[in-house]
């Protein structure tokens, strides 16, 4: 049998965890990190895994040592039938994959390989010894019809309805990511908690600023000094077309507004005051307030010079854009 033979589209994925026909090796990738995410858990689930159990073993990113992948794979599980081994992100499908590869040929019947991969060559050997061997889906994004569906089985099980044009504006602003659409949604939810049916001024109100959106969440990891979110965001972000320039003038916008926030607080005033003169809606200013206070007010001159500095250093020429704005990223974390 050929390694396309074996390959399974999304939807058979879904057919073979409800009957729990799956193989112990699977391989899930694609662009709909989301879904992948949430298939992987299913899958782990189905297979008995415990998140910190004693036969559960994580490996992520390209620095992997493979021959302790297959050292653990062959060691029997204690007190459980399987022994569960998941891998994100390890870019073993595009290169470095051939010794596990060639494991795979025998494997372990008691270890369980989940793989998680944004990208791989199907023509690397790990590729065709998973798909010869297990189950492999490709999950991207899906369409409009699927989201759409998505959107009214989440409104309904909390309660809420919603008209297909209205769905529609949400995925407009949205577009097809799924993390986005559901963090989107349950925003809505919170916004129309009295309301039995969510419109489009809701959407307006609630999704218009999906970008700007982003980069505070942007603002929020950087403050946890999560350089590996901070940077997802903004990759994310390229990936939506949306320029670094332009991605740098929403960050300066944001920390000024909460220097502004901080320097009212620091003037005693309340937060309706506040909320009135910065012109900001009573829903978004508790986010607002939240943010600005895990600052001093001259941090966040200090972080504002940086972006003024970056803005020039862009502008004539001394780095470029997206460059520019990586490195201010980094010096903020």
């Amino acid at each position: 049998m050929k390694a396309k033979d074996a390959q399974y589209s999304f939807e058979q994925l879904k057919m073979q965890i409800r009957s729990g026909s799956l193989k112990n090796i699977v391989l899930l990738y694609g662009e709909e990190r989301y879904l992948r995410k949430q298939y992987a858990d299913k899958i782990f689930e189905l297979f008995g895994g415990e998140k910190d159990g004693m036969n559960t073993h994580y490996y992520d990113g390209k620095n992997v040592v493979i021959g302790q992948i297959i050292d653990q794979a062959e060691t029997m599980p204690l007190f459980a039938d399987k022994r569960v081994m998941v891998l994100r992100d390890t870019g073993l499908f595009k290169s470095g994959g051939d010794q596990l590869a060639e494991y795979m040929d025998s494997p372990c019947e008691t270890a369980v390989f989940i793989f998680c991969e944004s990208e791989v060559d199907e023509r690397s050997k790990l590729y065709k010894a998973v798909a010869q061997k297990g189950t492999v889906a490709q999950i991207d994004y899906q369409t409009r019809e699927s989201l759409q569906g998505v959107i009214g089985a989440f409104l309904k099980k909390e309660g809420k309805m919603i008209s297909v044009v209205t769905a529609n504006k949400i995925l407009d602003k949205t577009g097809t990511d799924m993390a986005m659409l559901r963090s989107e949604l349950e925003k809505l939810v919170t916004y129309c908690l009295d309301k039995d049916v969510i419109t489009d001024e809701d959407v307006d109100t609630i999704c218009s600023e999906n970008i700007e959106d982003r980069v505070f969440d942007m603002l929020d990891a950087i403050a946890d000094k999560n350089a590996d979110k901070t940077m997802e965001l903004y990759y994310d972000l390229l990936a939506l077309k949306v320029p670094a320039i332009k991605m740098l003038s929403l960050l300066e916008k944001q920390y000024n507004q909460l220097l502004q926030i901080r320097l009212l607080r620091d003037d005693g005033e309340q937060k309706d005051a506040i909320a009135q003169k910065m012109g900001i809606r009573s829903y978004f200013i508790n986010k607002y307030m939240s943010q600005a206070s895990r600052y001093t007010a001259a941090e966040l001159k200090k972080i504002l010079n940086r972006c003024v500095q970056t803005d020039e250093d862009i502008k004539t020429g001394h780095i470029t854009d997206v460059l520019g704005v990586e490195t201010l990223l980094i010096s903020l974390l």
